[in-house]
């Protein structure tokens, strides 16, 4: 898939957080939004402009695309402001937006109990469901009949886990999953390192390092494009506890206090249908395994 090893190719740049222009703290004046540039299909690096596309700042000759980046222009026809994007790795995204250099996280990320406590978030742009990246051979093998009217239950999937290894990308709701829900459960199942990214814990499925990565079905649909081996493992998620039954929905992460901000915000997404953003999500997808 093109634009995700180029994607991969840059994941040494993303892990530079680039500073406001003259270093000034980012104001309402202007939708300021701080993403990976590397998390196919939220976001991702271009190497080419096109209608789809918006310049990464400080990055000549590269632009973001994606999900969130078409969110983003959205935003801005919706609210009349200028949207500047600038890359950075995803642990910076929340202390970046407290340093003022960004004034929004528009990322893929879940609004949990624990970001709430030193950020905002607006209403989610995004729900989704849980699903699990797999090799063809093995989805086969353990779930012949898997497919999104049928899929596998949770009794299914420690079954299908036991003795296995799962991966994920740090810092996210699934790589919290693996543990909750399954190394907790069967100490068989081996929890693998984060990676910094979803298309390297997606490497070691594709090269059975892992047997399943846990992630929203869109990151888990996009990442099918790496290679022809890898499938996605529909999953029935109402195992799902309490506020884990949130992480499959994605919202905009916004300064503390900065009420302006989200209410312009959420006005905006209120006019956003569920049909315009499914769309959305599936153009970028598409273009993601191009």
């Amino acid at each position: 898939m093109k634009n995700l090893f180029k994607g991969l190719l840059v994941a040494g740049l993303s892990a530079l957080t680039l500073t406001a222009c003259g270093g000034e703290t980012a104001t309402n004046d202007k939708l300021v939004i701080g993403m990976e540039c590397n998390y196919q299909p939220f976001n991702w690096t271009a190497f080419a402009e096109s209608e789809h596309t918006l310049p990464i700042f400080g990055a000549n000759g590269e632009y973001a695309d994606g999900y969130d980046v078409a969110v983003a222009k959205y935003l801005s026809e919706a609210t009349g402001k200028e949207v500047e994007i600038h890359r950075m790795v995803w642990d910076n995204l929340i202390p970046s937006l407290n340093a003022g250099t960004i004034n929004m996280v528009l990322a893929g990320m879940t609004d949990t109990p624990e970001r709430r406590q030193s950020i905002d978030f607006t209403d989610p742009y995004l729900s989704s469901d849980l699903a699990f990246l797999i090799k063809t051979t093995d989805l086969e093998a353990n779930f012949p009949d898997n497919s999104a009217s049928n899929p596998a239950t949770y009794e299914e999937l420690l079954t299908a886990f036991s003795g296995e290894v799962l991966v994920c990308q740090a810092n996210v709701v699934g790589d919290g999953f693996i543990d909750t829900y399954f190394s907790s459960v069967d100490s068989s199942i081996h929890h693998n390192t984060a990676t910094t990214s979803y298309p390297l814990a997606a490497q070691q499925v594709a090269s059975g390092v892992a047997f399943a990565m846990p992630a929203e079905l869109p990151v888990v649909e996009a990442m099918t494009n790496i290679n022809d081996n890898l499938s996605v493992l529909y999953v029935d998620d109402s195992f799902l506890q309490g506020e884990d039954q949130n992480g499959m929905k994605v919202s905009i992460g916004v300064k503390k206090g900065n009420q302006e901000l989200i209410d312009l915000l959420n006005d905006a997404l209120a006019k956003l249908s569920d049909e315009q953003r499914q769309q959305m999500m599936g153009d970028a997808a598409t273009r993601s395994a191009e």
